[in-house]
């Protein structure tokens, strides 16, 4: 009889304990996730910005390159007159290359690509305004590997010659589908940017619109300007809208890609 008592005695104490004890363990389990998820989120990259200038402004654009890196900007440099360049230009190139830009091809002598077809034929054009103007720069250490259309002036039979000799070559977005402007993260071989100048009259609110869309869409936003904060001219981007727009797609947690970086590989 005591050993039946000490036995149920025994009983009533052990499991409560074990129960406990089992509850304990699952709690210990359970408060490391609660804990984690109430922490700071952590939100993963979705889309980006390809940020595009055109021509040969390197002093005004050269002014920038601190700024740029402070924000983490990298941006892709689109250079047309590379013959026009003095060796001062042309060494800040270089270190805008060595600070994480791509310097890209744009045309030797900046013509409209499709009248000069009509008048001198597609071989011309390719020799004089393309195969010249990479020979110059290849000859200075800045091997292009994009292009972009001077005055976006291109048609189906320039743009098969041209994709032959680079990974992918960008237009301009001339409709009011900005969505146009939205490229895949990879592999793109044609792009259609959108202007920000003050020449395309687009507000701010609708160019982060786009920024919006990339975020959601993981999609990469092609933009295009010429200069920086540059009196007496429309083709250019004051410099508050251009801070504006990198730090709204900072907010948004959007990547800044050059265009090979996005770009098809050979």
């Amino acid at each position: 009889m005591a050993f039946i008592l000490r036995r149920m005695v025994w009983f009533f104490i052990a499991v409560p304990m074990f129960l406990m004890n089992n509850s304990c363990k699952k709690t210990e389990e359970v408060i490391p996730l609660l804990t984690a998820s109430a922490g700071p989120a952590v939100l993963p990259t979705r889309g980006g910005v390809a940020l595009t200038f055109d021509d040969y402004s390197i002093d005004n654009w050269y002014k920038y390159m601190d700024l740029f890196d402070s924000l983490q900007v990298k941006a892709t440099f689109y250079i047309s007159n590379y013959n026009l360049l003095t060796p001062a230009q042309k060494n800040k190139l270089k270190n805008m290359q060595n600070r994480g830009h791509e310097i890209a091809f744009h045309s030797t002598n900046h013509v409209n690509f499709i009248e000069y077809v009509k008048k001198e034929g597609s071989e011309n054009l390719i020799t004089e305004e393309v195969d010249k103007g990479v020979e110059l720069m290849d000859n200075d250490g800045f091997y292009t590997s994009t292009f972009a259309y001077p005055f976006g002036k291109h048609n189906e039979v320039i743009d098969k010659l041209l994709l032959k000799k680079f990974r992918s070559i960008r237009a301009l977005n001339g409709t009011q589908d900005y969505t146009r402007s939205l490229v895949p993260l990879k592999k793109n071989k044609m792009l259609y940017s959108l202007g920000i100048d003050e020449s395309s009259k687009r507000s701010l609110t609708k160019i982060e619109g786009l920024l919006v869309t990339a975020q959601q869409t993981d999609h990469c936003a092609v933009l295009l300007a010429h200069k920086i904060e540059k009196e007496n001219t429309t083709l250019q981007i004051p410099l508050w809208k251009l801070k504006e727009i990198i730090v709204n797609a900072k907010s948004l947690n959007l990547r800044f890609y050059t265009i090979s970086e996005i770009s098809r590989k050979y």
